[in-house]
């Protein structure tokens, strides 16, 4: 029974307590508004996918906004041609682990791995470091953390997301959850691929839109890193 007791006890010191640190204490993950001025940053995830990424990078071009594109290392593999885009569009593109699975069901060496991996995958087709990591679900374990902080890997989460992962959400409930949570310097979640059967197409749908009401309410899309560069609080917006 004490053995039971006992795994169950590191069960939880290496997978919720790790998560949850990481989520809402450590400053080693970025998940908060802060800066000055009305600035935001847009995020994909789950891509690259050969239908919807491409739409995506036609809407983002047609109203210039810069995006942070999360990439799984599988996919990118599949469709080396899509993530070169991205880099050329001046999108700049962050690791989503190689096999996208939750961390709560990963042993240690595929923890590490499926980071490792990622990353491999992604440098050998845009020939340059990457730098921006964002785990599947947001959610890390013990041995992912202390491993990234050795591959100097930034965690980047987010605050303002819409479920766009549901078919069902649609592209107006996609807005009517997403535009009222942005701040100045929010971290948008959205997603180019992955979710429901056909959930992105309705990502798409919303996407003009949202960059519209953003722009019309005085938010300007930057990069997380002009976002880290200004340092300070500043008083929330909302948009209707």
């Amino acid at each position: 029974m004490r053995v039971v007791i006992a795994i169950f006890f590191l069960w939880i010191l290496v997978f919720p307590i790790t998560d949850w640190w990481v989520r809402f204490i450590s400053r080693k993950a970025i998940n908060k508004e802060s800066g000055t001025g009305a600035k935001v940053c847009l995020s994909f995830d789950d891509g690259p996918d050969q239908r919807y990424t491409p739409e995506v990078l036609n809407i983002l071009k047609k109203f210039q906004v810069p995006a942070l594109f999360f990439l799984v290392g599988a996919k990118a593999e599949r469709f080396p041609d899509l993530v070169k885009r991205i880099e050329a569009e001046g999108h700049q593109i962050g690791s989503h682990t190689y096999f996208h699975r939750h961390a709560y069901l990963l042993s240690p060496w595929k923890s590490l791995k499926t980071i490792t991996k990622g990353v491999q995958a992604l440098e050998a087709i845009i020939k340059k470091p990457v730098v921006w990591f964002r785990p599947p679900w947001g959610a890390l374990n013990f041995f992912q953390y202390l491993w990234l902080r050795r591959l100097g890997l930034r965690i980047l989460l987010w605050n303002a997301s819409a479920r766009d992962w549901l078919k069902k959400t649609g592209a107006s409930g996609i807005m009517k959850l997403l535009l009222p949570k942005v701040r100045p310097h929010s971290i948008i979640l959205l997603h180019d691929s992955g979710g429901e059967p056909g959930a992105p197409a309705n990502t798409i749908a919303a996407l003009p839109g949202i960059i519209e009401k953003l722009q019309a309410a005085g938010y300007t899309f930057v990069t997380p890193e002009e976002i880290l560069r200004e340092g300070s609080n500043h008083a929330k917006r909302r948009i209707s």
